[in-house]
């Protein structure tokens, strides 16, 4: 049903040349008079419109208000949110009144201070909401920053201890293999100190890099290196690094000792001829990265049982857990290929 406009045609003139933007509401905030002022601030604000679907809140807020200003008499402060283009919504802030109008419905003033002075309060609002935005972002961003720092401070103490462990196992081993008088005892104890090298060469370059994996080429020469140590002098060990990726943490320590085995337990079986070339090469094709091991040997050579054949079963359930198939072939050496099922990514800059 229209409203009845009739009890306050007189206002409408007195509305309109007020500075102060002027609204009349009834009790379910439907629009009543509004005066241009008022307009200028509410976009589409008329007579016969919901206020409601002006403010953020919409209706819940409506309600708030006229219960608020239905309960007294006297004028009431108070504060709306006006739906704005850009979605953040103007805050404003008024005095309204309760009329005292004969019958049993309620109808109500809302005035707000002129556009200029408005608007400048609702930029300052929008101003201090925007600075308590600031200083919680802030102060999230120290707290995770200090959580940050404690994480980092953890793993540093973790790996230091665990590489100290390392250490000192392998020098307790060290002891333990100069002191054996049994060859095999010797060897035995020797095969598990190379193991530790290499599984502390692996957790070195993981701690150095992160969580952004470990460079193939930085692994395989530390572990070339450390194999160097240990190989008869007439072995060279070269390099073939043509194209750069990255392996993930889980991979490296399982790489680790496949590359260790291999140059240690697999190629010291059968005749090389004379001089022994181990060559490591890391490169990509059509099918991704690849990492081969090779030297001028046969896998004939190499025996079914003993040691060498217990170290091809352990590189077969370590390449299973680095998530890599393993290729074995005879083409122009002794040749043993590992296949990243799972590409690795590449290096930055590659």
């Amino acid at each position: 049903m229209a409203a009845d406009l009739s009890p306050f045609s007189e206002w409408a003139d007195l509305f309109d040349v007020s500075k102060e933007a002027l609204l009349l509401i009834d009790e379910q905030g439907r629009v009543l008079l509004v005066n241009p002022a008022l307009r200028r601030m509410v976009k589409g604000a008329k007579p016969g419109s919901d206020f409601g679907s002006f403010l953020a809140g919409g209706e819940e807020v409506l309600k708030a208000l006229v219960a608020s200003l239905r309960s007294s008499a006297e004028p009431r402060p108070f504060s709306v949110t006006i739906k704005d283009a850009a979605g953040d919504g103007i805050r404003l802030r008024g005095m309204g009144k309760r009329l005292r109008r004969p019958g049993d419905e309620a109808y109500f003033t809302l005035r707000f201070g002129a556009d200029d002075n408005n608007n400048f309060a609702a930029l300052s609002l929008k101003v201090a909401d925007l600075d308590r935005e600031v200083r919680a972002r802030r102060a999230a961003q120290q707290s995770a920053e200090a959580a940050l720092e404690i994480n980092r401070l953890l793993t540093k103490e973790l790996h230091h201890r665990v590489n100290n462990n390392l250490q000192l196992q392998i020098s307790l081993l060290r002891r333990s293999a100069r002191l054996a008088a049994n060859a095999e005892i010797k060897s035995f104890v020797e095969h598990a100190i190379g193991r530790l090298r290499a599984m502390s060469a692996g957790l070195d370059l993981t701690y150095r890099s992160g969580e952004t994996g470990v460079d193939i080429a930085d692994l395989t020469e530390k572990l070339a290196r450390q194999a160097a140590e240990i190989l008869p002098a007439e072995r060279d060990i070269d390099l073939s690094l043509e194209a750069g990726f990255t392996v993930s943490v889980p991979q490296v320590t399982p790489l680790a000792l496949i590359i260790h085995e291999t140059m240690t337990r697999i190629f010291v079986a059968g005749d090389v001829n004379g001089e022994q070339r181990i060559t490591l090469t890391a490169d990509q094709d059509e099918h991704g990265p690849w990492l081969e091991l090779s030297d001028n040997g046969r896998w004939a050579d190499v025996p079914q049982t003993g040691d060498p054949a217990e170290a091809n079963t352990l590189i077969d359930t370590l390449a299973k857990q680095a998530g890599v198939s393993v290729l074995r072939s005879d083409e122009a050496g002794r040749r043993l290929r590992l296949r990243f099922v799972a590409a690795p990514p590449p290096l930055i800059g590659q």
